[in-house]
This record gives C-alpha cells, structure tokens and sequence, in this order.
C-alpha cells in the first residue's frame, strides 16, 4: 500500500512538472507572439483592418464576403497614388545624378544609371495604376463581387484612414490645426489614444452586431474580439502611459483663471503669442502649458523661464 501510494505520489508530481513546463512555455511563446505583433505596426494594422472590413462584410454585404478584401485592396492603392502623388508636387531641385562623394563633382555612372530606372519604374507604376483604376471603375470591369453600399463604404473608410499608418502624421497635423485648448499641444500623443479608442469602440460595436445579428463564424469573432478589441485597449494603455508622463511635468502648475488672463492681458514670455489657456507658475508668472513643458524638460532644474526662480 505504501509503496503504491508513493508511486501514486511520484506520477503526480511528474504529470504536475510536465503540465507546469508545457504551460511555462506556451505562455513564453504566446507572449512573445504577441509582442511581436505590436512591436510590427504596420502588418498589425492591416491584420486589424481586415478583421474590421470582414465584420463589415458579415452585417452590410452577407453575399459578397469578398467586398473586403476589393475594399481594402482599392483603399491602399488610392493611398499609394496619394502619397506618391504628393511626394511629387513636393519634389524641389530634383537630380537623377549621383557622385561618388558629398564634395565631389566626379558622377557615379553605376548609381546614376540606376537611380534613373528605378524612378522611371515608380513614374511608369503610378501611371499604370491610375489607369487600372479608371477602367475598373470606369467599365466595371471584374466587380462581380464588389457591390458594396454607401454606409459600408463610409465606415470602412473612416475606420481605414484612421487606422492605416501612413494617415497618422496626417491626421494628427489636422489635430493640430484645430487647435483645442484641452490638448495643451499634445495632440502627437493624443492621437494614438483616440485612435486606439476609437478603433476598440468599432470594434465592439461590429462583434456585438455580428454576434447577435448575423451567422457570422466565432472564429472571426473570437479574432477581433483579442486583435481589434484588447490588443487596441493595450495599445490605448500604452500610449496613454507615455501621454501622462509628458502631463505630469505640469501638473503642479494650475491653470489660470479667466479674471487672471483678462486682468493682466498678457502675452506668452516664451512664444509672445496671446493666450487664452495659461498654467501659472509659483512666481505668478503665466506661459502656454506647451511652452512651459518645453523649458522645464530643457532644465536640469525646475526654474522659471521669466525670472529664474527655481520652482
């Protein structure tokens, strides 16, 4: 009997060791994998993209689950054309010529000769496909199972734009341009969090109507709920992360009151531009929160910009 019970004992732990490594290391792989998927952004977008445009397929276009893909496929060839097409008006002193060194006047046939080729290849590319495009749209030509409708395409779009990220800089300079005072010029830090937000809330949305609405298979989504809904949460985590670290320099610094920016109508010390939003420093001095940020990170010490009191 005891020697069974130690036998029992012994496959016991044997079985608990094994199950414990086997657990281990798929957790470790797994982990990896997904770090691996955020750190590459650009293929998580896509993946993400397509999960989001299959969603879609499953409520707008049951019949045609191919819509997707065309959709996606038209979206980043107009993308290409719109980026190529700007790099082009943006072209200033342009020289197909290369030399061997940066002061010498002596030509690189080699590296010329191919320089020439390759920049008539992506002329030749970008006008091949503006044509393509013309005659696909143009003689609905291969759209057999392309018939998507005006609300899908308004939402893949929108979702597109706001996820690919080549649009980021874009997006986050038009941001910019609005100039809303509760971004406190963050708005390079801000966008990925919206984003990120925005894309989870999407996502959401899609699942739960195609969860409840359609057949749509629980491997898509299982999918998007883990890709488009958590992983995005965890990237909104991230980002948001890095946006208050940037937010706790000014923390201790309030805001102005309006009777203070009205009493002493000021201007910005640093930047001399009038303020509507000010932070106030110990010394009673007001500055733009961007301005103050920058200086007091260019410190060693806290000091302020205007008297040099150390705050």
């Amino acid at each position: 009997m005891d020697i069974q019970g130690t036998c029992y004992a012994m496959a016991n732990q044997i079985l608990k060791s094994i199950w414990e490594s086997l657990t281990s290391n798929t957790s470790n792989m797994f982990r990896h994998a997904e770090d691996t998927y955020r750190k590459n952004s650009t293929m998580a977008s896509l993946i993400n993209q397509v999960l989001f445009f299959m969603l879609c397929d499953c409520w707008f276009c049951p019949e045609d689950r191919l819509t997707s893909l065309y959709c996606l496929l038209f979206y980043n060839v107009i993308g290409y054309m719109i980026t190529y097409a700007e790099k082009l008006l943006n072209l200033h002193d342009y020289s197909p010529i290369i030399r061997v060194s940066e002061h010498s006047n002596i030509r690189h046939l080699a590296m010329t000769a191919t320089k020439v080729v390759l920049d008539l290849a992506k002329v030749v590319t970008f006008a091949i496909t503006g044509v393509f495009l013309l005659l696909v749209f143009g003689l609905e030509q291969g759209l057999e199972h392309f018939n998507p409708t005006w609300s899908y395409i308004f939402i893949t779009a929108v979702y597109y734009i706001s996820t690919e990220p080549s649009c980021h800089k874009k997006c986050s300079t038009l941001l910019l341009k609005l100039q809303l005072d509760c971004f406190e010029n963050l708005e390079e830090l801000w966008y990925p969090v919206l984003v990120n937000v925005f894309s989870s809330l999407a996502s959401v949305l899609m699942v739960t109507i195609v969860w409840f609405g359609t057949d749509g298979g629980w491997l898509l989504i299982f999918s998007s709920g883990y890709i488009n809904v958590y992983l995005c949460l965890k990237n909104m985590g991230d980002h948001w992360n890095v946006l208050l670290r940037e937010k706790s320099v000014l923390d201790k610094y309030r805001y102005a009151t309006k009777e203070e920016l009205n009493e002493k109508d000021d201007v910005c010390a640093v930047c001399l531009q009038s303020m509507k939003r000010a932070r106030v420093t110990p010394c009673q001095h007001m500055f733009h929160s961007e301005c103050l940020r920058i200086c007091l990170k260019q410190q060693i010490h806290s000091v302020c910009p205007m008297c040099k009191q150390d705050l």
